[in-house]
């Protein structure tokens, strides 16, 4: 994770207003008083360490301090995942500024670098007034020096680049084998909508797709946003030798589309495939592309992955009723009940409405990963069901409770169903009944590890229920806690 930066940060461009040569006078000569201990005694490698916990407003004020402070705080260790605003730099400044704090010696071992925005196509209107990116040519400086930035790029030991609404199509014509050697030198590169609009081509994204093999080191590619309809069909296959693939909103064939099923159903190395909720569009229809193949290969080969993204339903308004019913949502979920490889699904934007509640229980307890949350597509009997099978049989080792209420179901049950997941997370309030069932149901029969019941109040339970129920949750040496706040008891574990 990145540490915080501010807005200050952010608007200095990280330059520090200071050079880092040595020779920039320091704000403060004697970082002690008369008779307090000097930090300047401390080694270099502790002084380095203490600053290694700060957030990076604290490390840069940190470096004003003196010059040996400025000298270890600046090392390049400590800033290696900094979030550059190079939006905001180039926004400001240009990208001459950008290349400059590029260029700066603390950001040498830059991991993370987020460049999206900073070269994009100028939106133009067209007929009706709609605006769609057009991807026009910038001038032969600014080509050039974000040509230069990209450079430094290569350079880094990155291991994540945001490349996503540039314009790359033009870097492609000027250095076409440059570009695949720094995406497919890079673990995760994110190109959302690098080519989309008029005038824009795949054809770069062909070019490293084509020249990609085993020994590439990038996984994980974002190519949502972007059309891909113009690139042939062998080469889309390729993305299944990917690890993590995301294709949110953006546009193909459905000869593509089939194809790339095809070989996923057959045996695809991606383990999480993003769809999220702009579906993947056929160019020729403008709708979601797997809703016009069959349903058997769509299921068959979502089934084939790990972790799959899905909602079609994101932001849409009615009654869940009043839709007609998924049959392609209905195939997926009857062939994950029944054999699949998938460990999570994030469906919850999906109109559940119409599959019969054994069907999804079915599907649901064969995952290993599985957030129940807040669903007007869902019915009461089919979480009803879901819960019944998790009491009897289940493969999840993980489940998420995130309802507001869950006081009407039954506490009985709700209980057994929950002691039988070897981690659970019950982000919902609870009545005095289901936290006492919990908390019985906990014995040397049920695989439950670690229980967190959130905000809900265990002080009711009686005293030997509480001590049991810790005593088994104990047993793999985890560390439970049972919190007073007030007159309220919380179980931490």
């Amino acid at each position: 994770m990145y540490k915080n930066s501010n807005a200050k940060e952010k608007s200095l461009g990280m330059d520090m207003k200071i050079t880092e040569s040595g020779n920039s006078s320091p704000r403060v000569s004697n970082c002690r008083g008369p008779e307090e201990p000097s930090l300047t005694e401390f080694p270099c490698e502790v002084l380095q360490r203490m600053f290694s916990f700060l957030p990076y407003s604290d490390l840069f004020s940190s470096s004003l301090v003196c010059r040996m402070f400025r000298d270890n705080a600046s090392v390049p260790v400590l800033w290696k995942k900094f979030p550059i605003p190079a939006d905001e730099i180039t926004q400001d400044d240009g990208l001459a500024r950008l290349l400059s704090v590029l260029k700066l010696p603390r950001f040498r071992t830059m991991q993370h670098l987020d460049l999206n925005r900073v070269f994009m196509a100028m939106a133009k209107k067209k007929k009706g007034g709609k605006k769609r990116p057009v991807f026009a040519d910038h001038s032969p400086d600014d080509q050039s020096k974000f040509l230069e930035v990209l450079e430094i790029a290569s350079k880094l030991p990155l291991t994540w680049l945001n490349l996503s609404y540039n314009v790359l199509p033009s870097v492609f014509v000027s250095s076409p084998q440059f570009l695949s050697r720094l995406i497919l030198k890079i673990p995760h590169v994110d190109l959302f909508a690098t080519c989309r609009g008029q005038g824009a081509s795949s054809d770069f994204i062909g070019n490293f797709l084509d020249n990609y093999t085993e020994a590439s080191a990038l996984h994980t590619l974002n190519l949502g946003g972007c059309d891909l309809d113009a690139m042939p069909t062998i080469l889309v296959t390729k993305l299944n030798h990917l690890t993590n693939v995301a294709l949110e909103g953006a546009f193909m064939t459905m000869e593509q589309a089939r194809t790339f099923l095809v070989d996923m159903a057959k045996g695809s190395k991606i383990k999480k495939f993003d769809i999220g909720c702009e579906l993947i569009v056929d160019k020729d229809t403008y709708s979601d592309v797997f809703e016009n193949l069959d349903p058997d290969l769509v299921a068959t080969a979502l089934n084939n992955l790990e972790h799959v993204l899905y909602n079609k339903l994101k932001d849409v308004k009615g009654d869940c009723c009043d839709f007609p019913p998924d049959l392609h949502l209905s195939r997926f979920l009857e062939v994950m009940g029944r054999n699949t490889k998938l460990k999570q699904v994030e469906m919850e934007e999906n109109n559940f409405f119409h599959v019969a509640p054994e069907v999804l229980a079915k599907a649901f307890n064969n995952l290993e990963h599985l957030e129940m949350k807040p669903n007007p597509y869902n019915t009461s009997a089919q979480i009803v069901a879901t819960l019944e099978l998790m009491a009897q049989k289940t493969r999840l080792k993980y489940v998420l409770f995130e309802y507001e209420d869950l006081s009407w179901l039954n506490p009985g049950l709700v209980a057994r169903a929950v002691v039988q997941v070897e981690q659970v997370d019950m982000k919902c309030g609870l009545s005095r009944a289901h936290v006492n069932a919990i908390l019985r149901e906990i014995g040397a029969s049920s695989r439950i590890r670690r229980l967190n019941l959130g905000d809900n109040d265990v002080s009711k339970v009686p005293a030997h229920v509480r001590e049991s129920a810790v005593k088994m949750l104990k047993r793999e040496g985890r560390v439970v806690k049972l919190e007073q706040k007030g007159k309220k008891l919380y179980l931490k574990c």
